[in-house]
């Protein structure tokens, strides 16, 4: 902590001892204990250094005067008759007495002080309070140093741990079995506790009684799911212990992932076979656009991932056999599945070719094989290696398997479901589509619904307000400025600010409808504080500055020190803002946003325009010109009917009624004649003549 200086004080600076013999005017004159030549320096100079400052404090630290508010009612209201009382004896006054007001003669400073500490513990005893003059030096020296907050009762702000009175070697024994949990089955917190028994009797530990084994099991649980459902304990185990990062990327192509996974659809193989299928994409993430989309039968190889950035980096147009493939495919699905290939060549230039600079990987062997690799380093495309088991550090194309499964699959005949609890009474006895006819129409639905449907962590500083599609991205794409930095070292300052009391959970602190969130968090995500004032109840102190909401600063009361927390999105705002900026943007959003949740990029897309309106006049016109974008960017590109997705709803086709005897027309890729279908199933009821 940073101080005043003072005369003959000694101070570290520069790596040596000082004392301070002169000032003035902001300079101090320095002479050595070190044996080296005296000098002068700046203030300023000898109180910001890092680790230079003064090596004795001669006040009170306002953080130790904070502490003063979180002890009970009963507890201040004694230490504050202690402080009148105790104040009477050093100065001969009570502290809040008029002025012109003579001490009384037994308080006068003719006396000594220990002649004033006797008539004072005399006096007290009189009016029924045993407090001797041992213990009225005890509270003298104590208030010397810490002030009003060096009179509390110790035992009424002391704070208690998480594991209470338990043996840290039992603790750590609890710790061992919970974190085995996650590669188990599901059981019963009674099979955890003998298992801790098991381990215990084999380190010669004595275990407290069931009951507090009970609570500790539960508190050192902390949202792991121990006893709850195994896949998401193992979810929660794959979380990073740290905080979570945000990656903006600014241009297309700048950051792209990479990744595959098996479709909870079954398709016919090639071969006459039945089965799952996976699919790797590749997702840009500046505009959600993806680049390429591939299904393979079996476990993607290396080759098909090198095949994927080709695939990504090259328009279909150009790609030998693809208008033939679309043609193919549509001469064997139902009339009207499929698009005429000249209509979704149109569609397709709409969607430019985007270069890759950077892909994220995780570690599978398709990935990380010698094919792939070669193939990025011909292409200059620098690789990201996820960390093992760590989903997270990719987590736009693991939420884009969830869309295509939501969007698309689950509207084909052959779904499974996610899991045997959601899937039907028998899927296999189902027709189903065969792969290559599946590809087609999820290169058809890509191109046609999502490439055109709005997305909403797609928006734009000028019409925060409006989700924009991909391809609308990939054309009105802006570089988002960095917000100005401002940093505070000072903790007098920060002890001074507006308090309030938060959890810290796994995702930060929730304060005031933003999220803040530090790596120096770790140690107190879902941690209880142990204040136990009726006010704290065992949460953090946050103090947070209303002019810069941009951070707060969490107390650490073991340590005696400031945890700095920042906004996730701070370095995306223009400028730090306030609290009353903060309501205004909230208010905003909530006004124009279409659905009541709004994303914090719409709320940050909102601070950024109001920081930007300096005048009233600058105001409206900014006003006119959203208004008029908002209303020609959805016409600029053709949007789709709010029936496209389920335009070719599970649909079975028997090849067996084409004619066997036109094996020259198959060859030559002409339209075949339009097949009988056996059966026909769809969600809704079809009409009496012609497809759904």
């Amino acid at each position: 902590m940073k101080v005043g200086v003072a005369l003959w004080e000694t101070v570290q600076f520069e790596g040596s001892r000082w004392q301070v013999v002169a000032l003035d005017a902001g300079a101090v004159a320095l002479r050595s204990l070190d044996g080296l030549r005296p000098r002068t320096a700046t203030v300023a100079a000898l109180l910001t250094c890092p680790e230079d400052g003064p090596l004795e404090a001669n006040r009170v630290p306002l953080l130790r005067v904070s502490a003063f508010d979180t002890a009970p009612a009963a507890a201040r209201a004694q230490a504050l008759f202690l402080q009148r009382h105790v104040h009477e004896v050093l100065t001969g006054l009570p502290p809040d007495c008029p002025s012109g007001t003579r001490a009384r003669p037994e308080y006068d400073h003719q006396h000594t002080l220990r002649q004033r500490v006797e008539a004072k513990s005399t006096e007290l005893s009189t009016i029924g309070i045993d407090l001797s003059p041992r213990s009225l030096w005890r509270c003298i020296a104590h208030y010397r140093i810490d002030g009003v907050a060096g009179l509390l009762d110790p035992r009424t702000v002391r704070t208690a741990t998480v594991t209470g009175r338990v043996d840290p070697r039992v603790v750590a024994v609890v710790e061992d079995v919970l974190a085995h949990q996650k590669i188990l089955s599901t059981g019963t917190r009674a099979r955890a506790l003998a298992q801790i028994e098991v381990e215990a009797a084999a380190e010669n530990l004595t275990l407290p009684s069931s009951r507090t084994l009970y609570r500790l099991v539960n508190r050192l649980d902390r949202q792991r799911h121990s006893f709850g459902n195994a896949t998401t304990r193992r979810t929660q185990a794959n979380r990073p212990d740290r905080a979570y990062g945000h990656q903006v990327p600014s241009r297309p192509g700048q950051l792209v992932e990479i990744d595959s996974t098996p479709l909870d659809v079954l398709v016919l193989y090639p071969d006459g076979g039945s089965g799952r299928v996976d699919l790797t994409i590749v997702l840009d993430i500046a505009t959600r656009t993806l680049l390429a989309a591939v299904l393979s039968p079996v476990a993607a190889k290396a080759v098909d991932a090198a095949l994927m950035l080709a695939r990504a980096m090259t328009p279909p147009l150009v790609q030998p056999g693809w208008a033939d493939a679309v043609r193919f495919s549509r001469s064997l699905l139902p009339e009207g599945a499929l698009e005429e290939p000249e209509v979704l060549a149109e569609q397709l230039r709409e969607r430019p070719v985007v270069s890759i600079e950077s892909v994220t990987i995780d570690r599978g062997r398709v990935f990380v094989s010698s094919t792939f690799l070669a193939a990025c380093e011909r292409l200059q495309i620098s690789l990201v290696k996820a960390a093992p088991r760590t989903p997270t550090d990719k987590p736009h194309v693991e939420r884009m398997f969830r869309s295509i499964n939501t969007l698309f699959i689950q509207y084909l005949t052959g779904y499974t479901g996610p899991n045997v609890v959601c899937r039907g009474a028998d899927v296999a006895a189902e027709a189903l589509w065969p792969l290559a006819q599946v590809q087609d129409l999820l290169d058809q639905w890509i191109v046609q619904c999502w490439q055109n449907r709005p997305h909403s962590g797609l928006r734009l500083l000028a019409v925060p307000q409006q989700h924009l599609t991909p391809n609308e991205m990939l054309e009105a794409l802006s570089a988002v400025a960095p917000g100005v930095a401002v940093v505070f070292d000072t903790d007098d300052y920060i002890a001074l600010l507006p308090r309030v009391w938060r959890t810290v959970q796994r995702y930060g602190i929730n304060f005031s409808g933003l999220t803040y969130d530090s790596p120096a968090l770790g140690p107190f995500r879902n941690v209880r504080s142990g204040i136990r004032s009726p006010e704290a109840c065992d949460k953090w102190e946050v103090r947070y500055d209303p002019y810069r909401m941009n951070r707060v600063y969490l107390r650490n009361h073991e340590a005696g020190c400031w945890v700095e927390v920042g906004w996730t999105l701070q370095a995306q705002t223009l400028a730090p803002f306030g609290i009353d900026v903060l309501r205004a943007a909230q208010a905003a959003v909530a006004r124009r946003a279409e659905r009541p949740a709004a994303s914090a990029a719409a709320l940050l897309n909102e601070i950024n325009r109001i920081q930007t309106s300096v005048t009233a006049e600058n105001r409206v016109e900014r006003a006119a010109r959203r208004r008029g974008s908002t209303q020609q960017l959805p016409a600029a590109l053709p949007q789709p009917e709010p029936s496209a997705e389920r335009a070719y709803l599970r649909v079975v086709v028997d090849a067996s009624d084409v004619a066997e005897d036109q094996p020259e027309q198959k060859l030559a890729g002409e339209p075949l004649p339009e097949p009988q279908p056996l059966k026909r199933f769809l969600y809704n009821e079809p009409p009496d003549d012609g497809w759904v």
